[in-house]
């Protein structure tokens, strides 16, 4: 059978009086009444409990469907309280459900086809945008290596954001995959998502799963006295950067959850992530599928971080294509947490760059195919160490808590302007005696935030430096907007200096440009980072390393961020920059610039040549006297 086909069919006869959304909760629930004929012996069902009763019923049709949903659920424990979030939100005239009614009842699908027709309607939906659903779900393939990952024998799992079920589903089919005995348990804040994932775990045959309805933070389900209830293995794709609400209830946390720092106010991120690890029993291992910024935002996220790479619990960080097969367009990880590491693990974290590992699939989507699952969690279960893929690093040599593995993995191509993809030998560069770290050529200072209180105005006493302000590399200082800026107190800070280096920290390419000489108290924005040079390096050089390719390389390895880049100034501190005399730099710069002035030169009589040879041209053609140049 073509589900593919009769799903389109279905959503069309509904898309006039629902959203997809709805459709998707209609659909199922529906199915689900057909699918439970199958097993009518098994909970005992009379025939009215069926579509066929209700077709022949004709008129009432949303009334009559309510009434049998609600008979199903007293009848069937598992679907207690499931239909009711569905159909209390949902109206439908009784035309259209007839003919919902009749295409599904004439689908004479065995039991293995209705949990495929289900996968279908799921899988179409997760393709949807999320706002068109209201529900986000995991990729497959993430679930898939995920659950491979985790390596399971027969125990208890447990998802405490179980979604729409598909971590739980991909769990299930492991354990029969490997004739296992698995455990599902999991907990879903919002009533509807709960729903849906209850009941495509009907479709899989998996009655017997604990899931709750909750929420996990405040409310954790599953719990044994004044103790969180202890799992073997835990997957969780908790919602990114979900605001702490309730942050009170959360930090005086009964069962003793968050002890490893301070949890911060903005984003639940890590709250889920010691959650899993509260959840998880003295041998028990962990899958999170976590954003960049939890594995590099300072404050109190850093602190947390800390304290688990030294709990050594912190197995593995694996860094996925971006962006996958979801509604999350951002780069995503795999943060695995392992209560009982084995013995050559202890004291190390393993780093794998799986960015590369992808096929495109529909409309050019980015999925892990099978031999792309097969090789990330070879690679990890294996331990093994594949140049620019894979890395095992001393957890004392993580710096500044930083998890993300393009720190720890380089590529040595990249794309760099003017020249295309560049392949680099950065050990060439590191293991000259003349290179010097940027910390000792020169100190940093930081740009100013300017708040809405600092008005723009035309007699400012501040000239401040903005993005746009620098192009090709060159300041347009003449172009600067004046501020009066009213909260001043360490306004010194900011001021630029002739021959500061000033280096852009956020945005997706790198600016760099020299501070010439200038009237007036000048000011970087937050957007820049500046260096005051000491007196072994010259600022055009410096600048013109920066901007080459090695320079380029090492600025942009080092940026980091979710949606927006971000350099600090520990990025840029040990950034090696080759030396020479400072009268061999001056030297050299100073040739290029006479060079550079004369192809310039060149390329103006080039261009007015050119200019010169289309106006003959057009006097050809007769069209030189229909235009007159009045521009310069």
């Amino acid at each position: 059978m073509n589900y593919e086909q009769e799903l389109s069919s279905l959503f069309e006869m509904l898309r006039e009086e629902a959203t997809v959304s709805d459709s998707l909760q209609i659909i199922t629930s529906v199915a689900s009444v057909k699918f439970l004929e199958l097993h009518k012996e098994q909970y005992n069902l009379p025939t009215t409990l069926t579509l066929e009763f209700l077709l022949k019923e004709g008129a009432f049709l949303a009334e009559k469907l309510k009434a049998m949903l609600t008979e199903l659920e007293e009848r069937i424990p598992f679907l207690k309280g499931v239909y009711e979030p569905i159909y209390s939100s949902i109206s439908f005239s009784d035309s259209t459900l007839y003919r919902l009614f009749s295409r599904i009842h004439s689908l004479a699908l065995s039991k293995e086809q209705w949990t495929e027709f289900i996968e279908a309607l799921f899988a179409r939906a997760s393709h949807a945008d999320v706002y068109a659903t209201g529900f986000a779900s995991t990729p497959n393939s993430v679930n898939e290596l995920g659950i491979r990952m985790l390596h399971m024998q027969s125990g208890s799992f447990y998802d405490g954001t179980f979604g729409l079920a598909g971590t739980l589903c991909a769990a299930h089919h492991y354990a029969l995959r490997n004739d296992l005995d698995i455990l599902l348990y999991g907990q879903e804040m919002h009533p509807q998502t709960w729903a849906l994932g209850k009941l495509r775990l009907l479709f899989h045959g998996r009655t017997d799963a604990q899931l709750a309805q909750g929420d996990t933070l405040t409310q954790p389900a599953f719990v044994e006295g004044n103790m969180l209830k202890k799992f073997d293995y835990v997957m969780m794709d908790f919602p990114f950067g979900m605001k702490m609400t309730n942050y009170e209830a959360i930090i005086h946390d009964p069962f003793h959850r968050f002890v490893y720092g301070k949890l911060p106010r903005t984003s639940a991120d890590m709250a889920f992530v010691l959650h899993a690890l509260s959840s998880l029993n003295e041998a028990g291992k962990a899958v999170l599928v976590v954003p960049n910024g939890t594995l590099f935002r300072g404050g109190p996220e850093a602190v947390i971080r800390e304290h688990l790479l030294a709990a050594d619990v912190i197995e593995a960080v694996i860094a996925l294509p971006a962006p996958l097969d979801s509604a999350v367009a951002i780069q995503t990880n795999l943060l695995v947490l392992n209560k009982n590491k084995a013995a050559e693990r202890k004291g190390k974290v393993l780093f794998i760059n799986a960015e590369n590992e992808y096929a495109e699939g529909w409309r050019r989507r980015k999925y892990l195919g099978e031999e792309h699952v097969r090789k990330i969690a070879e690679i990890y279960h294996n331990g093994l160490e594949i140049e620019e893929i894979s890395k095992f690093v001393v957890v004392q040599d993580i710096q500044e808590t930083n998890l993300l593995s393009s720190r720890y993995l380089q590529h040595s191509e990249l794309e760099i302007e003017p020249y295309g993809k560049v392949k680099f030998h950065l050990e060439r560069i590191k293991q000259s005696t003349q290179v010097q770290p940027l910390k000792q050529l020169g100190t940093f200072y930081r740009g100013i935030n300017i708040s809405a209180k600092d008005a723009e105005t035309e007699n400012g006493e501040y000239k401040v430096i903005k993005l746009s302000d620098v192009q090709n590399g060159e300041l347009l200082i003449e172009q600067l907007a004046s501020y009066e800026i009213k909260n001043n107190a360490k306004i010194e800070s900011y001021l630029v200096q002739e021959g500061d280096v000033i280096i852009s920290s956020r945005g997706g390419g790198v600016k760099v440009a020299v501070i010439p000489p200038h009237e007036g108290k000048v000011l970087i924005s937050h957007n820049f980072i500046g260096i005051r040079l000491n007196k072994t390096i010259d600022p055009l050089y410096l600048k013109t390393f920066l901007e080459s390719p090695v320079g380029q390389y090492l600025l942009l390895s080092k940026q980091v961020g979710t949606n927006v880049s971000i350099l600090s100034i520990k990025d840029l501190e040990d950034i090696p920059v080759p030396m020479l005399p400072l009268s061999e730099q001056q030297e050299m710069m100073k040739s290029y610039l006479q060079e550079q002035e004369r192809l310039d030169q060149q390329i103006k009589q080039l261009q007015q040549q050119q200019h010169e040879t289309k106006l003959k041209l057009y006097e050809k053609m007769g069209i030189r006297s229909a235009f007159e140049i009045i521009g310069s």
